[in-house]
């Protein structure tokens, strides 16, 4: 029989940590066997400087094989009053990382270097070197309760490497004689000298190399305009200076108050004295306020000191570590120079002449190329969103114009069927009547009881309506045929004079008895391109209704000719009872009766003598100053194109042979006293 055996949960357990922290000792073994690079940095390493020294030194040691891990610290520094902390930082991250096998350490900025220095230990075996750093500098810490009036000497670190041992880098070196020199070959009758410098390591350096150099210029009057004495002392120093005076510009970034300045304090600084000519030291302000100076040419050190260390791990001797000093240069910005009128050939042999505005443009360029696509992109956004806009309101516009339009053709559609309900009902009345009294008379005449002249009577009636009948369908169909456009016009050039005639000739039978028919025409004879059978229809439609009307007196059909307004007007009047004004309008709607008119009819003729009008494009009105009657005017146009001439032949008559013309009982147009 098979044994088996219980599992120890404390063992498993133990297991467990074991597989978890494997990983941890074997990375631990691994970095065993590397060492540590340390860098100081004396301010946020993440500025420009700052990180493209330590990238680049990452690179170089990584390519160049060198088995080492680079850790980078910061001090923070600002003002000066914080120096004893920098000591103390430095004493404490020299300390953490000596138990990593601490092989080099690289201390950036002069307050980092300054307090390593100051501190005075080096760990065994290990090279430190600076960068960013100034051949001149002072030992600190600095006496806490009297920062203001502080006035170290300066030091020399170059002829210190000696006794320090072990310590190489890169230092920049600021030469104060030669701007001396420079400031007076230019401005020879320069009196005073004033130093700009502020409330950091850099500038308290700084004045104290300037003032160790003074003792060489007892001629010359050193000012000094320092930022530990308060920003208000110092600029109402710098705009009282004296005739006869120049600046050297050296630091300008912390108050006293250890805050840094605004960006354009400097220059606000330089603007309380404008006449006073500016050079610079260290290069600060050139290219802004500054006519130029012999300033360092400074260099990224991060090849040089990579290279120290690589020679260090391959030979292990620290012999070769060694001091770099960067070259100098006289600088000049050409905007300056011409502005204070200063000529080239005055300038020391070997000067730069930049043109710092074009410089700053190349060294930005790409920034500058990035902000032009911006405000491009934010043009085309513009253009865009204006676009979208207009579109909008043009998209609104339409809207509106469509909802206006269907407003319109919904309200004419109403009014469209109101009158077709209206038409229709219209119609209806008008046919039933003739068709009743044809259908009743009809039946009446089947009767066997009815005399032959009742018989003849009602078969008259049935005629009479059926004529009725048959004119208002005619009627129906001309309205409708023109209102749809089917009818065409045949234009012809046409003798109005002859039409008129057998006009009323045709009419002659529809006047009442007495009632003369006359006809009035300035011409004997005139051609106007018309449609003579629709012309002919609205002078037939306004003679029978005048007949209608009219017991007694005359019927006048006239023709005028306006040459001016290129119309012929013709006009037919009566001596009828009129149409009162209000009403005027009203009889040429369709199967419109004025009141109390009893008289057959369709009640059509005039609303189709209107449409006729219209399409011939002419007018037809009631003339309102006519009292005698009734005068129904109507204007054809003169200038209707056929393709022909609209007149032809004929001639306007004497005025003496101007007499209106009668119908005599026969039918027959004759004139007056015939």
């Amino acid at each position: 029989m098979r044994k088996q055996h219980a599992i120890n949960p404390g063992r498993s357990l133990l297991l467990c940590c074991c597989i978890l922290l494997l990983p941890a000792f074997v990375r631990a073994h691994e970095s065993a066997g590397r060492e540590s690079i340390l860098i100081i940095s004396s301010y946020n390493p993440d500025t420009r400087r700052m990180s493209s020294f330590i990238t680049e030194f990452e690179q170089r040691i990584v390519a160049s094989g060198v088995p080492c891990d680079i850790y980078v610290e910061t001090l923070e520094c600002k003002g000066i009053a914080d120096a004893p902390q920098w000591i103390s930082q430095i004493d404490n991250l020299i300390s953490r990382y000596e138990g990593r096998s601490l092989r080099a350490i690289v201390l950036l900025g002069q307050e980092a270097w300054a307090s390593f220095v100051s501190l005075g230990r080096i760990p065994d075996g290990v090279l430190c070197f600076s960068c960013f750093a100034s051949e001149n500098g002072v030992m600190l810490p600095a006496p806490s309760d009297s920062l203001q009036t502080w006035k170290p000497r300066a030091v020399d670190y170059q002829a210190m490497g000696d006794s320090l041992n072990r310590v190489g880098g890169m230092l920049n070196r600021y030469d104060i004689r030669r701007n001396i020199e420079l400031i007076r070959s230019l401005y020879p009758q320069v009196e005073n000298i004033a130093l700009v410098t502020d409330n950091t390591y850099g500038g308290i350096s700084l004045q104290a190399l300037v003032r160790e150099e003074w003792e060489n210029y007892p001629d010359l009057n050193l000012v000094l305009v320092d930022s530990r004495e308060g920003e208000e002392t110092a600029f109402r120093t710098f705009a009282t200076l004296p005739p006869r005076s120049a600046v050297m510009l050296g630091t300008w970034r912390v108050g006293s108050d250890g805050e840094y300045f605004m960006q354009r304090s400097l220059n606000d600084l330089v603007q309380n004295n404008p006449r006073v000519p500016v050079f610079s030291v260290t290069g600060t302000g050139i290219g802004d306020m500054a006519i130029g100076g012999y300033v360092p040419e400074y260099e990224n050190g991060a090849e040089i000191i990579a290279g120290q260390i690589r020679k260090y791990y391959d030979t292990d001797s620290i012999e070769d570590a060694h001091f770099h000093t960067s070259k100098s240069l006289y600088l000049f910005d050409s905007r300056k120079l011409k502005e204070w009128k200063i000529a080239e050939y005055a300038l020391p042999k070997g000067s730069v002449i930049e043109d710092t505005m074009a410089a700053k443009l190349s060294k930005y360029s790409h920034y500058i190329e990035l902000l032009v696509l911006g405000i491009l992109l934010l043009v085309l956004l513009l253009f865009f969103v204006t676009w979208l806009l207009l579109r909008m309101r043009r998209l609104k516009l339409t809207l509106e114009e469509r909802e206006g339009q269907l407003v319109v053709a919904r309200e004419k559609a109403e009014e469209s069927d109101m009158l077709k309900s209206a038409f229709l009902a219209n119609m209806s009345h008008e046919i039933r009547t003739p068709l009743n009294a044809i259908v009743g008379f009809s039946s009446l005449m089947q009767s066997e009881e009815l005399s032959q002249e009742e018989r003849a009577e009602y078969c008259a009636i049935v005629v009479n309506n059926s004529e009725m009948l048959l004119t208002l369908l005619n009627d129906i169909l001309d309205i409708s045929s023109l209102e749809c456009g089917k009818i065409k016009f045949n234009y012809a050039s046409e003798d109005i004079v002859q039409i008129c005639q057998h006009v009323m000739m045709t009419t002659a039978h529809t006047r009442q008895e007495g009632v003369e028919g006359r006809f009035e025409c300035p011409v004997g004879s005139f051609m106007l391109t018309t449609d003579a059978h629709r012309l002919s229809q609205i002078l037939i439609n306004l003679l029978t209704n005048a007949g209608k009307f009219t017991f007694e007196g005359s019927i006048t059909l006239g023709v005028e000719i306006d040459e001016e307004r290129g119309e012929v007007l013709f006009s037919v009047a009566d001596t009828g009872p009129g149409i009162p004004l209000d009403k005027q309008e009203m009889v040429f709607n369709r199967f419109e009766k004025l009141d109390g008119n009893k008289k057959k009819g369709t009640g059509l003729g005039l609303a189709i003598c209107r449409q006729i009008a219209m399409i011939v494009g002419g007018r037809i009105w009631v003339d309102p100053g006519y009292t005698a009657g009734a005068r129904f005017v109507f204007a054809h146009p003169i200038g209707i194109d056929s393709g022909g001439e609209n007149r032809e032949g004929g001639g306007f008559l004497p005025s003496e042979q101007r007499k209106p013309l009668f119908v005599n009982d026969d039918g027959r147009l004759v004139p007056e006293g015939k």
